[in-house]
């Protein structure tokens, strides 16, 4: 897939900010969290974003390492490899020691304090399997995230946990990332909070269906009254793919989204695998299916969970073979997950003990 960008601000401009010290730091620390979205080949990015006087603000190298050129300081000043894949280290491998940071101020006064005897409200991680539990996947994030699978909006006091900006951070986002379907769930920042500067790698995850989604969700409730009158999840779901091959043909180089996609159209849209993958796991979102984006590489498709077990379903290779080559299928050979870890971690969000 060509590496395009696609930045969606709503009006507002997208900045650059790598935090050096004094006044600079002490303002990133009074930014509110962003909710705008980036979109990498079609799929969205899970980058850390803030809000300063109108403006969007991400991390310089958090773009190269999602499209893909190397970002590091060497000391002195920031550094651009654009012919060379991300690592974020200098030549050599060896990591600068940065500024000293300066003391953050404090947050103004809310209504809400932060407690780490709040992090897990109830120990959903008793539910799933014990063997999905790695590194950064642990029961707090697990327990975290499926709170607010749990109770959609309505989260009071808020389930969070901590993950520190880095790897360990990326990763969790990227999970978050894969579970949007007609709700998209983000790492979020409650404003009313008194002790936010105390807690920098707190992490909570809020979700919501975003303004742009209410007419696509709109225009297929026809399609999910339909889909809601078939007795099996397989049915249901082989509804779907053909659905969406009826919207859609396949072009490696073009992309249609949600919004694109469903609402009215004279004919078929040109889209790519990883445009496919976000729309079908609309639908299957509007249709309470589990459903989640899973990708080698270059290639981007779903699984579902349907009739008691998690399927892979690859509705652009469908729709490329008119057949339904890749539907419902325990394995797909030659297209091996890139996040094997993470997978097994969704599952059991979505579906608690799935993988036992």
């Amino acid at each position: 897939m060509k590496q395009k960008v696609l930045f969606l601000l709503a009006g507002m401009c997208l900045g650059i900010v790598l935090v050096s010290g004094g006044q600079a730091a002490a303002n990133y620390l009074q930014a509110q969290p962003s909710t705008q979205a980036v979109y990498v080949d079609g799929q969205k990015a899970d980058m850390e974003a803030y809000n300063i006087h109108d403006n969007n603000f991400v991390m310089l190298r958090d773009i190269g390492e999602a499209v893909g050129f190397n970002v590091y300081w060497d000391g002195k000043a920031v550094q651009v490899e654009s012919d060379k894949p991300y690592t974020g280290l200098a030549p050599g491998g060896v990591q600068p020691t940065p500024a000293p940071t300066p003391t953050p101020t404090p947050a103004p006064s809310g209504k809400y304090t932060i407690n780490v005897d709040h992090w897990s409200r109830e120990d959903f991680s008793q539910q799933a399997n014990p063997a999905v539990f790695t590194g950064v996947y642990d029961r707090n994030l697990y327990n975290t995230i499926r709170q607010t699978l749990v109770d959609g909006d309505a989260i009071d006091p808020p389930a969070y946990t901590m993950v520190a900006k880095g790897a360990d951070y990326s990763a969790v986002k990227n999970v978050i990332g894969r579970l949007d379907n007609v709700k998209w769930f983000e790492h979020y920042v409650p404003a009313n909070f008194t002790n936010y500067w105390q807690y920098l790698d707190y992490f909570a995850v809020s979700s919501k269906i975003p303004p742009q989604f209410e007419a696509p969700l709109a225009f297929i409730q026809p399609v999910i009254a339909e889909v809601n009158k078939l007795g099996s999840d397989r049915e249901k779901v082989t509804y779907l793919n053909d659905y969406l091959c009826s919207l859609l043909t396949y072009h490696e180089d073009e992309y249609a989204g949600v919004t694109q996609t469903f609402t009215p159209h004279s004919n078929e849209l040109q889209a790519n695998c990883g445009a496919y993958a976000v729309t079908f796991k609309f639908l299957c979102g509007a249709a309470e299916i589990p459903c989640f984006t899973i990708s080698t590489r270059t290639h981007g498709w779903n699984m579902v969970y349907a009739d008691g077990q998690w399927l892979h379903v690859d509705v652009s290779a469908n729709d490329l073979t008119n057949s339904h080559t890749m539907l419902l299928r325990e394995t797909y050979p030659n297209h091996p997950d890139q996040a094997p870890a993470a997978t097994a971690f969704i599952k059991e969000l979505l579906v608690p003990g799935s993988t036992k």
